[in-house]
């Protein structure tokens, strides 16, 4: 028992930072040119939570649940060849992706600017679409590394919190579950990684 007992998380971790900077490379290889799609689908789902139409509403819960199927189709064959619990994990985004197809099949997501949570969740939004990518070139990683959304499951998920955030109506909130669930995930992964050598 003691022996159980002096293990720390990073001691379970099967891989390195340079090895999952490296994931990311061979994610954005791999799914080249999918990256050409990224910024049209990212603006469509904005914009059609953005309009009045409840249609539009509908394809914009359809185009977030699109993310984060691509993001289990591409991202979590790659990790399971270092982590063997990645097909866990890309249960989690299954999941997420069957609750938005749930929310398109009724209301869809409406942003409400009238929301108290509306400036944090545009701040998460801007950050997942926008600044996490470009976070890794102040990291020094390349371009052909980056996290990119709906291929990477963090800027995937932290856009999304940012979108149920400024959206509209009282179920919104069991959205936020998966997404929250992985960026603890992945904060414990980060933490273990960047502590291996300490």
């Amino acid at each position: 028992m003691e022996t159980w007992l002096s293990y720390r998380p990073a001691d379970l971790i099967m891989f390195s930072p340079e090895i999952y900077v490296r994931l990311f490379e061979r994610l954005n290889l791999a799914a080249w040119p999918v990256q050409l799609l990224l910024p049209a689908l990212a603006a469509g789902i904005v914009l059609l939570a953005n309009s009045r139409h409840p249609h539009a509403h509908r394809l914009a819960a359809t185009g977030l649940a699109a993310a984060w199927g691509m993001a289990a189709w591409w991202f979590f064959p790659l990790y399971a060849e270092i982590n063997l619990a990645a097909p866990w994990l890309a249960t989690l985004f299954a999941a997420q992706s069957l609750l938005l197809l749930l929310v398109a099949a009724g209301s869809g997501l409406r942003l409400d600017r009238r929301s108290v949570t509306w400036w944090p969740g545009l701040a998460l939004l801007l950050w997942g679409m926008a600044l996490h990518p470009l976070a890794g070139l102040a990291t020094g990683r390349g371009v052909a590394g980056a996290e990119l959304f709906a291929l990477a499951p963090d800027p995937t998920a932290i856009a999304t919190l940012g979108i149920v955030l400024m959206a509209h109506g009282p179920g919104r909130w069991r959205l936020t579950i998966l997404p929250l669930a992985w960026c603890a995930i992945s904060a414990a992964t980060w933490w273990s990684l960047l502590s291996q050598g300490t």
